[in-house]
C-alpha cells in the first residue's frame, strides 16, 4: 500500500465496542465519538460472536474487542482466514500468550492495554485499520498471482499450438499471442485459455462425425 492512501480520518466510520469493562467502555466511548465515529456498544452471548461479525462492513467498521470476555471458545477450531474480516482492536487486560494468542486467530492488528488511555486510542486505530487494508491488498495479490498461475498451463499449451500451426518459435509464438491479446483487449492467460478453449472443442467436434461413423458400421 503507497502512503497516499493511508487512512487517518475516521470519521463516517463505526466502532463497535464489545466489553464488560466500565473504565474501558468509557474511555473510548469518549473518543472514538470526538474522532467523528458511530459508537456502538455490543452485548453478545457466547455463539453469537460470528453472526456479528459476518453482518459488520469491513469498509466502515472497527471492532474493539475485549480480550478478557468468554468468547474465544467457540472459535478454538477456527483458523483466522476462515473468520469474517474486519479491523480489530484487540483489548488486553491479562497478558497471557493463549488471550494474545486467540485476539490475534480473530483478527485483531492493534492492541490497547488496559486500563485504557485516551491517547493511544487513537494510533490503535491507525494501525488496526491500515494493517488491515495492507492484509486484504496482499491477499487480493496472492489471489491474483494464484489465479495467473493456474492459467500458466494454458499460455504453455497456446504457445505449443502456434509454433506447430505457424511454423514459430517459442518467442515468435508467444509475441503473436501478446499481440492478439492486446488487440483483444485481454489478459495473455485469459486469450491463451479461449484459444486452449476452442481447440478443445474442435477437436471434439472433428472426432463426432468419426465416432457416429464408427457405430453405424
Amino acid at each position: 500500500m503507497s502512503s497516499s492512501r493511508y487512512v487517518q480520518n475516521f470519521r463516517q466510520r463505526r466502532a463497535l465496542l464489545l466489553s464488560n469493562d466500565p473504565k474501558a467502555i468509557e474511555t473510548i466511548s469518549a473518543m472514538v465519538t470526538r474522532l467523528g465515529m458511530a459508537l456502538e456498544p455490543l452485548c453478545i452471548m457466547p455463539g453469537e460472536f460470528r453472526p456479528v461479525l459476518e453482518k459488520a462492513n469491513s469498509q466502515r467498521d472497527v471492532l474493539f474487542l475485549d480480550g478478557d470476555l468468554n468468547l474465544f471458545p467457540e472459535a478454538v477450531q477456527s483458523v483466522e482466514s476462515e473468520l469474517p474480516q474486519i479491523p480489530i482492536v484487540g483489548l488486553v487486560g491479562i497478558e497471557a500468550p493463549s488471550r494474545l494468542r486467540s485476539l490475534m486467530q480473530f483478527g485483531a492488528t492493534a492492541f490497547l492495554s488496559k486500563p485504557v488511555h485516551s491517547g493511544a486510542i487513537f494510533s490503535a486505530l491507525y494501525l488496526a485499520v491500515n494493517t488491515f487494508e495492507q492484509k486484504a491488498d496482499l491477499r487480493l495479490s496472492i489471489e491474483e498471482l494464484e489465479k495467473r498461475r493456474r492459467y500458466r498451463r494454458h499460455v504453455i499449451k497456446a504457445v505449443t499450438m502456434v509454433m506447430k500451426s505457424h511454423s514459430l518459435d517459442d518467442e515468435g509464438a508467444f509475441a503473436l499471442l501478446r499481440k492478439e491479446a492486446m488487440r483483444a483487449r485481454l489478459s495473455l492467460e485469459a486469450y491463451c485459455e479461449g484459444v486452449v478453449q476452442r481447440s478443445t472443442m474442435r477437436t471434439v467436434e472433428d472426432r463426432e462425425p468419426d465416432e457416429k461413423q464408427a457405430v453405424g458400421d
